[in-house]
């Protein structure tokens, strides 16, 4: 986690795209994060950054198609899907998080040697073992504000780098002739149990609802990135072309910020949890905060992933995640 101050009161227009364009701003720096905590952004002013991670994503557009063009190969879109999938990957996260988390173009929080100090006293994982909580071995990923919503870094890893495998499951699905609704839920129910499994709740004790979701949204990202109604990109017999620009809003949801969509945790990780979350029952009366959450609830849908879970629910095989959520915590609390 980078320990870069912003500018006070930064401006983030035209002139930032253009300087996320540059080469030689991201790749190099640490590592991505675990966990993620927006009740830590509650009340704080993050600019929005729609437009300067839409810039990186078309970037890494621009040079895929140039690639392709130089090497005059590949013009399967499953191959060039997994040609973008590869460009940006790197050993265990996505190179579009670990750039957003040392950029200084990207407005985040925490963010600042005092922001940092202070969050390492509030960190909603903090009361838990370093050493035997899995979700501590690697520092926390920021928050970023995209189109009004705040989610952590580590969603973009998700969207980018997770979907992949979704989309994987959903082609073979399609291609063993099941419909596309059908591949669909298939690739939704493996991922669900992916994260309960080796990759979530079973090692961290966290089921990510979140990022289930940018599992989701990204498996459709992949899908239409050269094929479809309307591509991103398209051969079109004399080479590959750009035909449309990337744009994050298309796929961000209020789901995507896990202070909105609550984890579910396992019991000895809630026990460590709950406490901390008690402590930003006060936030809730915050103007922003209230302001925020009423704009979610204008937003808000119920997504596939919901209907999911809600399946599980009710079958017995996971808790009811509105346990977990801070309006029942503090409830709780108040009664």
């Amino acid at each position: 986690m980078p320990g870069t101050a912003r500018p006070a009161s930064p401006r983030f227009g035209l002139a930032a795209v253009v300087l996320a364009l540059l080469p030689g701003l991201g790749g190099a720096g640490a590592a991505s994060g675990l966990e993620t905590d927006q009740f830590f952004a509650w009340g704080r002013h993050l600019e929005d950054m729609t437009e300067v991670l839409n810039a990186r994503v078309n970037l890494e557009l621009e040079r895929l198609v140039a690639e392709l063009n130089r090497e005059g190969r590949d013009r399967r879109c499953q191959k060039v899907r997994f040609r973008f999938f590869k460009r940006h990957r790197m050993l265990f996260f996505d190179g579009f998080e670990t750039w957003s988390v040392n950029s200084p173009l990207v407005s985040r929080s925490p963010s600042g040697s005092e922001e940092m100090r202070e969050f390492e006293q509030k960190y909603i994982y903090g009361g838990t073992s370093p050493l035997f909580d899995t979700g501590r071995w690697m520092p926390p990923s920021p928050t970023v504000e995209v189109d009004g919503i705040r989610l952590g870094t580590d969603k973009l890893t998700h969207f980018l780098g997770t979907a992949w495998y979704y989309h994987r499951w959903y082609r073979k699905a399609r291609a063993r002739g099941l419909t596309p609704a059908e591949a669909e839920d298939r690739a939704a129910r493996r991922g669900l149990q992916h994260e309960i499994t080796i990759l979530g709740r079973a090692v961290s004790g966290v089921l990510s609802l979140a990022d289930l979701e940018a599992n989701y949204e990204g498996m459709w990202f992949y899908e239409h990135l050269c094929a479809g109604d309307d591509p991103h990109i398209v051969y079109d017999g004399g080479g590959w072309r750009l035909r449309r620009p990337f744009d994050l809003r298309h796929y961000v949801t209020p789901e995507w910020d896990e202070s909105w969509q609550p984890n579910i945790y396992v019991r000895r990780k809630w026990r460590k949890v709950k406490p901390r979350m008690l402590g930003y029952c006060p936030m809730l009366e915050h103007p922003q905060v209230r302001a925020r959450r009423q704009e979610y609830a204008k937003r808000d849908r119920v997504t596939e992933t919901e209907k999911l879970i809600d399946e599980m629910v009710a079958a017995g095989k996971l808790p009811d995640p509105s346990g977990f959520s801070i309006e029942s915590v503090c409830r709780e609390a108040a009664n």
